[in-house]
């Protein structure tokens, strides 16, 4: 079994190196975090955290159906003043013979109510048992333009110089990806967000998702992505300043990957 897991790793890069856990609102909404405000945008597209008007964290699970060990958790901050937000991020995805985590460190800017920009610089290290440990840098800019209250038009570009790991033993490297996407909230109980994404060396993904407060403190939200395809699914609760969400993904290979992010919002 631990050789299975080696060559899963090797074999498929896509899926253990290219995938931010976005929170489990955003991951049930089809991963579209590209255009939609939320804590979690940190990992997606920071200019995002600009719709945030208190501090708030959240802490993220989620678990691999396809193997008992291999598990993702991330935590995200952020913390506004005036018109700038400064966020954290850190995320580790692995098992005990491999894993990779991630720290970042965010800096957002909203210019008015309608443009903001953001930097998100990271620290990447991955480890794998015999190998050793590799290390590596890398940068995301994102920017988001608000349209008459309704829309919302976001770009976020990941590691656009291209930074490697240091070490030459690891053959996975740093994911470069671009993002476009749009949201548009059709009331104020409707969210219909959509992306499109590329990842160098992989194919264009086109992503959609709706989220629908059914009341104040309960939503319904589902999605669906193109390459590979994928459905998500998941439900969030709002009780006071806490936050919980649960969604779910499913892929034809991988099985379903169950998520939970719980927060609070100060």
């Amino acid at each position: 079994m631990r050789i299975w897991y080696a060559l899963l790793v090797f074999l498929t890069p896509f899926y253990l190196s290219a995938q931010n856990n976005l929170g489990a609102r955003l991951t049930a909404i089809g991963n579209n975090g590209t255009a939609v405000p939320d804590v979690w945008t940190l990992q997606a597209n920071p200019s995002g955290i600009t719709g945030i008007e208190k501090p708030v964290i959240s802490l993220s699970y989620i678990k691999h159906l396809f193997s008992d060990e291999i598990s993702t958790q991330a935590f995200v901050a952020v913390i506004p003043f005036k018109n700038n937000f400064l966020g954290t991020s850190f995320q580790r995805y692995g098992f005990v013979e491999y894993n990779e985590s991630k720290v970042g460190f965010a800096y957002a800017k909203k210019f008015g109510d309608k443009l903001s920009t953001a930097i998100n610089v990271n620290y990447h290290q991955l480890r794998i048992t015999n190998y050793g440990t590799s290390t590596g840098f890398s940068v995301d800019i994102g920017v988001i333009y608000c349209f008459e209250n309704q829309f919302i038009f976001g770009a976020f570009v990941s590691n656009p110089s291209k930074q490697k790991f240091s070490s030459t033993e690891a053959l996975i490297e740093i994911p470069t990806s671009f993002n476009i996407g749009a949201s548009y909230f059709a009331s104020d109980k409707i969210l219909i967000a959509s992306s499109v994404s590329k990842i160098l060396n992989q194919y264009i993904d086109v992503s959609l998702g709706i989220d629908y407060k059914i009341v104040d403190s309960f939503s319904l939200r589902g999605g669906l992505s193109a390459k590979p395809f994928k459905q998500y699914a998941g439900f969030g609760l709002n009780y006071k300043k806490l936050l919980l969400d649960m969604a779910t993904t499913y892929d034809a290979s991988l099985g379903y990957a169950p998520q939970i992010a719980i927060g609070y919002a100060f």
